[in-house]
């Protein structure tokens, strides 16, 4: 079934009158909806006649209703404070109850008929599982920044508690959105609850009182009401003279986008309701008696399970008092200084962000514990560590608060690198023989990360892969049951190389051959983006080299139903050029970002490139190689100390990446001899010598 969207505009407690700020869908969405699938409109018509009817039993009591706030975020500012979330709920609570102050500018016309909903909001304080909390959950997601329906994470029971997500960016721009009661019904359950901007909640922290009545908008219409002009078109039209809410005592209107004319009359005679809350005028003040009655009816009807949120028996499930809740451990790397940085060097110094909440006032304490840390545990609030050894490191925070503790480790939280290079100078990285030279990460848990495969390359060949076809489901919880909806896209991930030393490399390049897919058929759809980014300062910060995204990415086209690269995938090569001053070690990333209609990406020949310079070979400990140039029937003899390079591979390759000679250094003898295969053409070749922790790579050539 589709579903009938309903999306806000911009509402404050201003009164002098300003342009929106963001666009709004509504009118599109629901009119392309309703043409398509004529029962949603008689759905919605139905609701709306029994609503304004009042055909259910009515009560005149206080109406308590259990909210709970998502916050998803990556660690920025949209990780917004639970005060702000108490401001939210404060304004909302005025508003439905009518002790908003600025009910005082409401013009005579409309004092009468502004109306008291009596209808208030309570935190949470029981989650679905029985246990205790201050009704705010936090998700570190990229979803923060598409804010769709599959932003929803984690939704409670619908039929116990209204859920609001608070987002960093949302699709089409807009500020927020809620679906009436009927397009939330049968499989469509999952999308039911609010979605917001972080800056449209409360009138503080990122948001301010301009922004602040959105939020009082969207439960409006997710309670039912529409936009005073009707469901289907834009405000400011004169065809919206057509159409209604249907509520006796919002006068017929265009919609409004300012308050310059408070008096203003568009439809007839009849002086417009233009600082209601379901307006777009950026001077809302108050519901209609009219649109009291609509709502408290839509909180008798079944749709939706709206008539169970006000219930005494949930009321004592949900918001009991005299809970006490227990504190949640949560951390990340400073988000100022180093957000991204899920790679250092060993003896770096990494700082590390306490995130955790659902706290009570000041009262907490904090214990870190760091796997090969400078210091092994740590009481600070916010610790600055360096690393001993290289490798994957666990970090664990326990918070204690009065008496009550909260431990949280997360596994492989960042990677460090060991203070020498793995690799020098050129190097092509085919994923045939290396498979374990990339670090990848995948700090927000997807079930799908980048992985080496043996047959995911060019020609059947190694490469490295991302799934983002596969749907993983996500339970949506209801009373007695799981609803799973499926889950695509709209994650990011990425790999790192290890450390490359560019001390004698000079014109450095990088390259690489990439085939990606999509399901996406329109321009609007298809935007997912991939990056590459390089550091010289241990991960401490990126900057963006390569930048591929929508149609310029997308090389295989849509229609897939799983995308793999086979012998009829067609490839691309991309390819960028690092900085004159690029030296010493250098980190290369490669970042995708999916989307909701996302299919697979694989990626392989990554050459790092460049002209190097002959002195690489004299700073090779106890190693030599002569001739140089040499030919065909002398090939190179290396000379070496065998306590030191015994052991070590041998690897002869032509400028093309192609291996044309490989061999193995005794550990009885201090001089070897390699040649190339007799076929080899003339020209430059490179000499790659590796013992464990050894590496030496040199430019020979041959003539």
């Amino acid at each position: 079934m589709k579903y009938i969207l309903s999306i806000i505009a911009l509402f404050a407690f201003m009164v002098n009158a300003q342009e929106p700020a963001e666009n709004c869908g509504t009118h599109t969405v629901t009119s392309e909806q309703w043409e398509e699938f004529p029962e949603l409109r008689e759905a919605y018509n139905m609701l709306k006649e029994n609503a304004l009817n009042g055909i259910f039993q009515k009560n005149d009591d206080v109406l308590i209703i259990p909210i709970v706030f998502h916050v998803v975020h990556e660690y920025g500012t949209e990780n917004i404070s639970d005060a702000q979330i108490y401001d939210a709920l404060r304004i909302l609570n005025e508003d439905y109850r009518k002790l908003n102050a600025d009910t005082s500018l409401i013009i005579g016309k409309f004092k009468e008929v502004a109306g008291d909903a009596k209808i208030e909001f309570r935190l949470a304080s029981i989650d679905p599982f029985g246990n205790p909390t201050n009704g705010i959950t936090r998700h570190f997601s990229h979803e923060t920044n598409i804010g769709d329906d599959y932003s929803k994470f984690e939704q409670w029971p619908r039929g116990r508690y209204i859920n609001v997500w608070t987002v960093k960016s949302m699709k089409g721009g807009v500020a927020g959105y809620a679906y009436y009661p009927t397009g939330v019904e049968g499989n469509g359950r999952f999308r039911d609850g609010i979605i917001i901007r972080h800056n449209y909640i409360g009138s503080i922290g990122t948001s301010d009182p301009y922004s602040s009545r959105a939020l009082t908008h969207e439960i409006g219409h997710y309670l039912g009401l529409a936009h005073l002009w009707g469901s289907t078109n834009d405000p400011g039209l004169p065809v919206n003279c057509t159409d209604d809410d249907g509520i006796e005592d919002t006068p017929n209107t265009i919609g409004w986008t300012n308050c310059n004319n408070l008096n203003g009359a568009t439809c007839d005679t009849i002086i417009d309701n233009i600082q209601n809350f379901m307006e777009y005028s950026y001077c809302s003040h108050m519901f209609t008696k009219g649109q009291i009655s609509y709502m408290r009816n839509i909180l008798n009807m079944e749709v939706s399970q709206r008539n169970n949120l006000w219930t005494e028996e949930n009321k004592n499930q949900s918001i009991p008092e005299g809970i006490v809740y227990t504190p949640i451990a949560d951390f990340y790397l400073d988000h100022i200084t180093s957000r991204d940085r899920l790679v250092t060097c060993v003896g770096e110094p990494v700082k590390f962000k306490n995130w955790s909440w659902r706290l009570m006032g000041t009262n907490q304490n904090y214990t870190w514990t760091f796997e090969d840390g400078s210091v092994e545990t740590s009481t600070d609030l916010n610790p600055t560590v360096s690393f001993t050894s290289p490798g994957w490191k666990d970090v664990t925070l326990t918070v204690e608060q009065d008496g009550v503790t909260h431990t949280v480790t997360k596994e492989k939280m960042i990677w460090v690198s060991p203070n020498w290079s793995p690799f020098s100078g050129p190097h092509h990285f085919t994923f045939d023989d290396n498979p374990d030279y990339w670090v990848i990460q995948n700090p927000q848990g997807y079930p799908y990360e980048w992985e080496v495969k043996s047959d995911a390359g060019v020609s059947g060949s190694g490469g490295i892969f991302l799934n983002t076809t596969n749907p993983y489901t996500n339970p949506v919880l209801f009373t007695n049951e799981y609803f799973f909806n499926d889950r695509r896209g709209g994650s990011k991930h990425s790999f790192v190389s290890q450390a490359i030393d560019a001390t004698y490399l000079s014109n450095m390049t990088v390259s690489f051959d990439y085939a990606a897919a999509t399901n996406g058929f329109t321009t609007a759809d298809i935007v997912e983006e991939l990056k590459v980014f390089s550091s010289t300062d241990s991960g401490k910060t990126w900057v963006q080299r390569k930048k591929l995204s929508g149609t310029g990415l997308i090389n295989n086209g849509s229609g897939w139903d799983v995308f793999y690269p086979s012998n009829t995938t067609i490839w691309s090569t991309e390819s960028f050029t690092l900085p004159s001053s690029t030296t010493g070690q250098v980190f290369i990333k490669f970042e995708y970002t999916g989307s909701d209609k996302s299919n697979n990406i694989a990626i392989d020949n990554i050459i790092i490139d460049g002209t190097l310079s002959t002195s690489i070979v004299e700073k090779a400990e106890a190693l030599e190689i002569y001739p140089n140039p040499s030919n065909q029937e002398l090939g190179w003899n290396i000379n070496y100390d065998p306590s030191i390079w015994g052991g070590a591979s041998v690897k002869l390759t032509d400028m093309a990446g192609r291996t044309v000679a490989i061999s193995t250094l005794s550990n009885n003898d201090s001089t070897w001899n390699i040649k190339p295969q007799n076929n080899a053409a003339n020209g430059i070749y490179i000499l790659e010598i590796r013992n464990n922790d050894k590496v030496s790579i040199s430019k020979v050539v041959l003539k």
